[in-house]
């Protein structure tokens, strides 16, 4: 394996952290993913709203587990910052497309946001 694919793989455990957060509906693994700063945001009726992760965590835990997919559509690394775009589908609350940023922080990558477009919504 490259060392730009162990990279890219590092990175991607991030973000199969998050998918299996929203499956098993846990804060715990959630918390493994981000940063402790890290913000979630989306645009509602043109009005952008940012949040801490902790609501992401919230959400999670009020879901429950459920299924969740997603396919990787971009990761672009810039040394120990990378960006990654997801398409994502979560059974009991619908499809997204979730872009997150990330950086490298004691040897671990690590969300340091999360911005989404919602495409359907489930409930």
């Amino acid at each position: 394996m490259s060392k730009q694919s162990e990279k890219v793989a590092a990175i991607l455990k991030a973000v199969e952290l998050y998918a299996e957060a929203g499956r098993k509906g846990s804060r715990e693994i959630g918390q493994q993913a981000f940063t402790e700063q890290a913000t979630m945001s989306w645009v509602e009726n043109g009005k952008i709203t940012t949040v801490p992760i902790t609501a992401l965590y919230d959400g999670l835990e009020q879901t429950g587990e459920e299924e969740v997919t997603y396919e990787v559509e971009d990761v672009t690394v810039a040394g120990d910052v990378a960006y990654v775009r997801i398409s994502s589908t979560f059974s009991k609350l619908g499809s997204y497309d979730d872009m997150f940023t990330l950086a490298k922080q004691d040897g671990e990558w690590k969300i340091v946001s999360k911005i989404y477009h919602t495409k359907l919504i489930k409930m």
